[in-house]
Parts: structure tokens; sequence; C-alpha cells
């Protein structure tokens, strides 16, 4: 090879590797919207955002379970939804608002709460709506001794809003 092709040659590669290094360092900046996300980053937050929705409809059972637990055999409705609400102070919540179905079985009770309240997660591009509905088993017997917690949910999924 001679001396002038490999000079032009050095030229050439050392401007395409500066114009890739400046298409690329402006690339956020012309796109609409401003900078943009890297791949995958948005998918990651929305999935972060329902864990964190999940965890707190987790406590909610967890709540009710414990809620259950500790309430007396004599006055189980009453006690049980007394100590539900003091529990759902924490996540605003009102056991006014929940409606609950006791239904007894074979040394078991479950407790199916209902409500029209809506646990939101707002981000900045979406929202995240749940309902906090959950449905436990209590083993229930009329001697005033429990035994063990199952608990089941049977809840149905939140909607992401875009």
């Amino acid at each position: 090879m001679n001396k002038r092709a490999l000079v032009f040659l050095y030229i050439c590669s050392f401007s395409f590797i500066i114009a890739v290094f400046v298409f690329y360092g402006s690339v956020g900046k012309q796109t609409p919207g401003g900078e943009s996300l890297y791949l995958g980053e948005k998918e990651i937050q929305v999935f972060e955002t329902y864990q964190q929705a999940e965890q707190q409809r987790y406590a909610i059972e967890l709540a009710a379970t414990l809620s259950a637990k500790q309430a007396s055999q004599n006055n189980f409705q009453a006690d049980f939804e007394k100590r539900f609400d003091q529990y759902l102070e924490k996540y605003s919540l009102e056991a006014e608002k929940y409606s609950f179905v006791y239904q007894t079985g074979e040394g078991t009770m479950t407790i199916i709460g209902t409500t029209e309240q809506i646990l939101e997660f707002k981000e900045e591009w979406y929202m995240y709506t749940l309902t906090p509905d959950f449905s436990i088993s209590v083993p229930f017997t009329t001697n005033g001794e429990q035994t063990s917690i199952q608990q089941s949910s049977a809840t149905p999924e939140g909607v992401v809003t875009f």
C-alpha cells in the first residue's frame, strides 16, 4: 500500500469514529420528549410499582389474618373488625368501607373482605390502581380453640393506566 492511501484510510477511520460519537451523543437531545430512557427501564419501573402494590396487598391480608387470630371467639365479628381497623390506619383505609362475608364450614371460618376503596400508585407517566380485597380461612371451633391460620388470596389483579 502506498503512503497516500494509508493516510487517507486513517483520516476516513478517524472521521467515522468522530461522526459516530457526535450522532449518539446528540440523539437523546433531538428525540421528542427529551432524553430517552434505557431499553426496558419503563418496564422495570412498572414492575417495581406492581411489587410495591403487592406488598401492600399482602400486608392487608396479613392484617386480616392477625386480626382473626387475635379476635375472641365469643364476639368474633365485632372483635375482628375492630382489630382490622387498627391495622388499616397505616394504609389510610377504613374498615367501615369494607363489607365482610363470614362463611362457617367444618371447623373453619372464611372471611371475605371487599371494598370500593382503591389504592393508587401515581408515577410520572402512569398510574397503577389496586382494589385491596382479601379472602382468608381461619380454623374456627365453638369451644374457643384456634389452631393455625391458613391464608389464601382470591383478589383481582391491579390495573395499569397510561
